[in-house]
């Protein structure tokens, strides 16, 4: 094999770095309305505690009970919910399809 082709394990890790920074970049909460994912088979009662502790409003359910969107106007929002209990903080762009009824 001539050595002026990359290896394929490269080629394959440098994609998958370029989406993750793509996807964190795209998912990163920029405005006051945030998608919030708690513990898988937490409940709605759950989020809103969450939510409240971090100094937001519940805004709408997911179609889990552990996603949630949620309110809140001052800086530092999403990491108060991270330090509340949510696993992850996302721009609320994402919820379109967590957010459908079926």
């Amino acid at each position: 094999m001539p050595e002026e082709l990359p290896d394929l394990r490269i080629v394959i890790f440098a994609f998958i770095a370029f989406l993750a920074m793509m996807l964190a970049a795209i998912a990163y909460p920029r405005g006051d309305f945030v998608l919030v994912v708690g513990a898988p088979g937490a409940t709605e009662a759950g989020m809103m505690t969450i939510i409240a502790e971090a100094g937001g409003t519940f805004v709408s359910p997911g179609n889990f009970g552990w996603l949630a969107v949620a309110h809140g106007e001052t800086s530092g929002f999403a990491s108060r919910l991270m330090q509340a209990g949510a696993l992850i903080v996302l721009d609320h762009a994402l919820a379109a399809g967590c957010l459908e009824r079926k």
